[in-house]
Formats: C-alpha cells, structure tokens, sequence
C-alpha cells in the first residue's frame, strides 16, 4: 500500500479506530432505596449489591502503568439518583491532603472526579469532584473548546454549580468518599429507553503528584473523553419537569473622596429572579431579570504597563453560567462579560439527537443607550468525535450594530489527530459607514506520547470586530508552528517525564501576508520536567522581534524639533530571553511556585526597544484543616535598551486569609497592594522628550491599597448570604504603606435562595 493510500484509509477507518478507545463496560444495577444517608460510611447493605469499577490505571506523569494506590469505586442508581461511593486506599494515610474549602477549591487536595458524559457522545461530560472530606468541586469538560466563561483553549471550566450530596472521612486505610447526584442536575436523553452514559473516574493523589483513572486513558490520543468506560442498564429514570427560581436581595453602601472630604452614598437596594424550566432532561430554558454580578472577590490584578489589548477575565455570574458549554466556540467569539450590566435576559439549551442548540436573549444597560444581545450556537456531532457548527451573535446599541457570523468544525482522525477550522465574518454599522471584515482559522494536531505537533494560522480581517466576544486584536494573521518531544523514565527514577516543545510563530498585518515580512517574529524553546514525589521544573528560551506600527504613533513629535516631523519608531530585535520557573508538590501544609524571566520587549508607548525582568512568587499555606493562606507577588521592571533607564516598575503582592470552620460558612479577607512607576515618554533614539499632539507625557506615580472582606453562608447552591466590605487607600507616592488614605469603599449584601422541585 501507498503511503498517501495508508493516509487515505486511516481517515476513512478514523471512526474505527475511535471506537477502538473506548473502555470498559459496566451494567449498574437500579435499586428502589430512596432513604440512604450520605454520610461518607458506606455501610448500608444496598452498597454491597453496587457494581464495582477497579484496575485503576496510571495517566499522569506516565500513563498505562497500573495505578500506584488501589482505588475501588461502587455505583448504583435508584429511580431519581446515582450513587457513587469511592473507596481510596493510601499507604501514608497520614500524609493525605484535605482541607475544610471554599467550593471549587481543592486543586491542592487529594481528589476523585468523577466525569458523566451522559448523552455518551464522547464531546462533553458533567464532573463532580470531591476531596477526602467530601468539599465539592464541578463544572464541564468539553473536548476542543474554548469555553465563554474563560481563557482560550481551557476545555474544563469549574465555574457551573450543580447540586448534589457528598460527605467524606479519612481512615486508616485511605479514605472514602460518598456521592448522590441527582438526576434533576443532569441533562440527559429524554424518553423512557435504556440509557449507556459515558463514565469516568479520575483521582488525583497531591503527594506524588500522580492522576489515575478508572479507564485507561492514554496520551497518545487526540481525546480524553473519547477513551471513557461505559455504564449501562440505566431506565425508567425519573426526573419530571425541573423548576428552579431564585429570587435575591442586594444592596450596596458606596463611599468615595471628593474634594477633601469622604462621603457615602445612600444605600441602593436592588432584587432580581433567576427561573429555570427543565421541561425534559434535554431541554432547558432559563429567564433571569435584574442579575446581579454575583463576584464577592476581586480579580487578581495583573502587571498591565506595557500592554496593548484588553485582559481576560473569567464570567462568574449563574445565569450565565448555566449551559455557557454550549457557546463553546474557536476564537472565543461569545464572551458574556460583554453584557455589563444586564435588565434582564433568556436562555435556551437544548441537546435533539446530534444537535446541540443554544440561544441567549439579554438587555443590557452600558454606558449609553441600552444594547440588545442575541446570540446563537448551533452544532451537530458526526463521526465518533467530530463536530461542525455555527454561531450568529448581534449586539444592537442604538445607532451602533455589530453581527457576526461563523461556521466551525473539529474533525478527529486516526486516534492521533485532529483538524480544526473555522471561516466567517463581522458587519459593523456605527450610523454612518458599514464595516464588513473576514475570520479564518485552520489548525492541525498531533497527539502523540512521545511526538506531536500543533500548526495553526488564523487570520482576523482590519475591520474585524465581535462586541459580544473576547477579540482583542483584528488586522492580523497569526501562524504557529511548533512540535513536542516527551520522555518518560522508567518507574522509581528521578525524572519520570520530560517534555520539550519549539516552534515558530509570526505575526503580519492582515494585508502584508506574502507582501512583507512579520510584524513580528518569535522562536521558543521550552522545557519541563516531572520529577519523583511531584515536583516540576520548567524552562524557557526565546528570540524574538517587533515591527513598530508607525501608524500607532501618529501626533506623536520630539521636544525641541524645529520642524515638528512625524516621530519614527525603531524596529526591535530583542536579544536571547529566558524564564526559569518550578513548583513545590501540594505537600500537606504548603505549596508554592516561584518563576523568574527576562526578555527583551518592545515597549509600545514609546516604539522603542527595552528589557523587563519579571518575578512571580506564589504560595499557599494550610493551617489544621479549616485555615488557608494564600500568598502571591508579582514584581516587574521594564529598562530601555538603549541606555538603561527605568522605563517602568511594578510590584503587586497580594495575601488572602480564608477561615472556614464547615464547609457553608466562610470568612475571606483579602489585600493586594499595587505600586507603578511610570517614566515620562522619551524618543527611542535621542532620549528627549515625546510629545503627543503638542502635550508632553508626564510620569506616573500610583500607590493603592485594596482590602476585601467577605463572610459567607452557602449551605447549598443558589442558596446564599453574602456580607462583604472593600476600601481602596492611596497615599500618591510610588511604593510605601505609610500614610495611606481611603479613596474609596463599599458596603456589599446579597441573599438568595433557591426553590428547586
């Protein structure tokens, strides 16, 4: 056979071969036991009828070894739940990580997971984890996404909350942990059939730092969920028509500085509904009226001198975040974020078959006139792993209309591989001149254990603009290549798994492709390295070089020119970069992250060259089983190349301190501390003054001080009591606590409650 016959029959037998992956099968026996207690016991007689998954099996750092630590899951179902209890043994049960947490906040404890692809279409599956005390944590995975409630290319997103019973104790001999998930938090095929769900379950044990799953996933496969087991006899399921309705209460105390003087603004109350109407257990509509933001912790801040787009930031309001799977879109083309501050909205969600629907509705109330959202997401599963579809989104403010629309598929092939693509385009209309301008992306994957590649070129047209997405940058073509080697030692060795990758990648102005060369250009060379016991080491080699816009500094002029001529920004060929960066394993009481960098850069308000240095330091400490600090510093200093002057300085550490003495009570405070010095604007060449229309650029000195305090009570989700204060102090300096003084504060209350039937 021919090399390029080889190639053809491999895409044709794709689906042949995907099936191929899947795990074991398991038939789970339905018992009419409504009364169980989840206590985390285990000793009701109905356990001992379980099904029982076993013969768990390395996946991380190695896979396809057998599992380190035995782990022993039984399953049953009665009519209106599924139960799952875990059995965990551990050889150093003494050294078995858990802590009294926050929900979704046990990434450093050990954990089980287990994962419900419950339409068995091997795309996307509900998980829900839980830690040695039985603290929850669950979300979606969806296999190639890049969800809309968070940063590109995350395929899991723990920011959905459904309800279910977990409760967990340590023993002697490990630990054990006990699920009830109803099947009203499931979404499902209707009718009265015999149902096959997918089904796996992942634990991850802190200490060595080693994942084990229940079937055998292996790396070298362009899916993880495309290798999950099977659990079947599942019928006569009674779920009925879910309703949900929360209404809640909020008010807010503000305070802000004027003129000397500090004033407080009278109490604003606010209240809203959230409704949900699970008419069959595929189909779901969602109202909500009045939403609130429902974000009672800051974002963490960020160094953000020296940047040139917008910065992402996680959705974290339930409205939105109910179904936000299924907006899954390449290029993260719906971005709820977008809706600011929402009147009121309307969701549909619906899986038919092979298709997968959803719909949003929402009035939003920005500054200027109110805007009107729809958007709308369309995809068909074909193949054993494969996707296509479409999304339309409209964003209508007054004389302002923005549309887009774009058709995407995901073709899996021969295990190994995937290809994803995308094509389609934006019309914006500002009242007076329409705007149209084109979207592509083509990206091909390899997969493998030991090698793979990832090439991808996505194109953004000059006029490209997505107002209710996350594209920070149009008027480019942005083309990767970049492969991966892995090496994986032999069991008790130091290094149990090694991984280089190094590519290219250049960006050119949209219209310049072929004509010029990159605007910019950059090749990397990274490492890492799992050692035994969980730690990681990492490192990374760069050279790259910019292309200054010269239409970006258009006004600009240099002080003292008699002619006033258009400033010339220097192009930038930065010299060797590096980072050097490792982490500790989640030892019991502490884990920490500590990475240092230096590059060159371009420094983009001045076009001209520079260097930065960036230090980060993270660390988290666990104090008995109810006190957790987490400890964060980032430090960065931007030196102009071309003498060594500051250009820049930024120092941002940050400390949270959470107390929680049961899992539904909470007390956080947190303080994050920003100081930024900011030189005057110079030429790149001669050092002098830049002015900007005439106007010379000042330097800048900020000092600020943000303190946030929370308490919470959340015995269930959707049922909630926050109570929170935040006050940022300033002192007008560039570094220094000293002599602090409020700016600004605000007083925070929300209460809700969830009627669920």
């Amino acid at each position: 056979m021919t090399r390029a016959a080889g190639v053809l029959a491999s895409l044709l037998l794709a689906p042949a071969l995907l099936a191929a992956q899947t795990g074991p099968t398991v038939t789970v026996p339905r018992i009419d036991a409504e009364e169980i207690v989840v206590d985390g016991a285990l000793d009701e007689p109905v356990w001992e009828q379980a099904a029982r998954l076993t013969d768990f099996h390395q996946y991380q750092p190695v896979d396809g070894r057998p599992a380190q630590e035995r782990t022993e899951v039984r399953v049953f179902y009665t009519p209106t739940a599924i139960l799952f209890g875990v059995l965990a043994y551990d050889s150093e049960p003494q050294a078995i990580r858990a802590t009294v947490a926050d929900r979704d906040n046990i990434d450093s404890d050990d954990n089980v997971a287990i994962h419900l692809d419950t339409f068995a279409d091997r795309r996307r599956s509900f998980f829900f984890a839980v830690n040695p005390l039985g603290v929850q944590q669950d979300g979606v995975r969806t296999e190639g996404a890049n969800s809309p409630g968070q940063l590109f290319g995350g395929e899991t997103d723990k920011n959905p909350d459904y309800v279910f019973e977990s409760k967990g104790h340590i023993g002697p001999e490990g630990y054990v942990v006990e699920l009830r998930i109803p099947f009203k938090s499931l979404r499902y095929p209707g009718g009265d059939g015999v149902q096959r769900w997918g089904v796996n379950v992942v634990r991850t044990t802190q200490r060595t730092g080693y994942v084990d799953t229940w079937a055998d996933v292996r790396r070298a496969s362009a899916s993880f969920l495309a290798q999950e087991g099977t659990i079947e006899g599942l019928r006569e399921l009674r779920r009925g028509v879910l309703v949900e309705a929360q209404p809640f209460v909020t008010a807010s105390a503000d305070g802000a500085r004027t003129a000397g003087a500090f004033e407080r603004e009278p109490v604003d109350p606010s209240a809203g509904l959230n409704l949900k109407l699970g008419l069959t257990p595929d189909l779901s509509i969602d109202a909500t009226v009045n939403p609130d933001f429902s974000q009672v912790e800051t974002d963490v801040g960020v160094v953000t001198v020296n940047e040139r787009f917008a910065l992402f930031f996680p959705e974290k309001r339930p409205f939105f975040l109910e179904g936000i799977e299924l907006f899954a879109t390449p290029n993260q083309l719906v971005y709820t974020r977008q809706i600011v501050d929402p009147i009121a909205g309307g969701k549909l969600a619906a899986k038919l078959g092979r298709w997968n629907i959803a719909h949003l509705t929402a009035v939003d109330q920005p500054e200027g006139p109110d805007a009107l959202f729809n958007v709308s997401r369309v995809r068909a599963d074909y193949g054993a792993n494969s996707t296509a579809g479409f999304v339309f989104t409209d964003r209508d403010q007054g004389e302002r209309r923005n549309t887009v629309l774009a058709a995407d598929t995901r073709l899996v092939f021969g295990k190994l591989y995937f290809m994803q693509a995308q094509v389609g385009g934006s019309r914006t209309d500002d009242g007076t001149v329409v705007r149209t301008a084109p979207l592509w992306q083509l990206e091909v994957d390899r997969t493998g254990r030991a090698f793979g590649f990832n090439y991808r070129a996505i194109g953004i047209g000059t006029d490209f603009r997505s107002d209710a997405g996350f594209v920070p940058r149009s008027d480019v073509v942005d083309a990767r290549a970049f492969n991966r080697v892995s090496f994986y030692g032999a069991p008790g060795r130091l290094f149990e798994q090694v991984t280089v990758r190094g590519g290219l990648s250049g960006v050119w102005n949209y219209h310049d492709l072929g004509e010029r060369a990159p605007a910019e250009s950059e090749l990397e060379i990274e490492a890492d390295a799992r050692l035994r016991g969980g730690w990681e080491l990492r490192g990374e080699f760069d050279l790259a070089s910019v292309r200054h816009a010269e239409d970006a500094f258009l006004g600009y002029t240099v002080a003292g020119d008699p002619f006033a001529r258009p400033y010339v920004p220097v192009d930038v060929e930065h010299a060797p970069g590096f980072t050097l960066g490792g982490a500790t394993p989640a030892f019991k009481a502490f884990d920490a992250d500590v990475e240092v960098s230096h590059a060159g850069v371009p420094i983009f308000d001045e076009g001209s060259e520079g260097h930065e240095t960036r230090v980060s330091v993270t660390g988290n400490v666990r104090v008995g089983g109810s006190l957790r600090l987490g400890a964060l510093l980032s430090w960065s200093r931007i030196a102009r190349e071309r003498d060594g002057s500051e250009f820049a300085r930024t120092v941002i550490p940050r400390l949270k301190v959470e107390y929680q003495p049961r899992r539904s009570l909470l007390l956080r405070v947190v303080a994050e501390y920003q100081s930024l010095r900011q030189d005057a604007l110079r030429a790149a060449r001669s050092g002098l003054p830049l002015l900007i229309d005439g106007v010379p650029q000042p330097s800048v000195d900020s000092n600020a001080l943000r303190v946030d305090a929370l308490f919470s009570y959340e015995p269930t989700p959707g049922t909630v009591a926050f109570l929170g204060y935040g006050s940022t102090l300033d002192n007008g300096r560039s570094f220094g606590v000293d002599s602090l003084e409020r700016q600004t504060d605000g007083f925070f209350l929300k209460l809700a409650y969830l009627f669920r039937r």
